[in-house]
């Protein structure tokens, strides 16, 4: 008898663990709040307005909230992919080249 019973509310438990999956999902992205104070949202040059704001943390780290985000260390890229040092995209597609003369 034991069995059945088990085997009756097996389907529920699967649902009751997919609703509580969607439910963390919905809480979690309905709980990110925008934080217009943050080095990101402040200037282009982020790391600059940090330098300014603060000579002892001159990096904006997106992966930062407090201090708006201005860290003393420039933020690894493997903890916080989203970083990218002032003026990168305007320079990162330079090169040089040499005609061999």
């Amino acid at each position: 008898m034991l069995p059945r019973v088990i085997a009756a509310h097996a389907p529920a438990r699967g649902r009751t663990v997919g609703c509580l999956a969607l439910l963390g999902l919905a809480l979690g992205l309905a709980c990110h709040i925008s934080n217009d104070d943050h080095c990101v949202h402040r200037a282009i040059e982020s790391d600059a307005w940090c330098a300014a704001q603060d000579p002892a943390r001159p990096f904006c780290s997106p992966c930062e909230a407090q201090a708006h985000g201005c860290v003393a260390a420039a933020p690894d890229p493997d903890a916080c992919p989203a970083y990218s040092p002032d003026g990168e995209t305007m320079t990162g597609t330079d090169t040089a080249t040499s005609t061999g003369d």
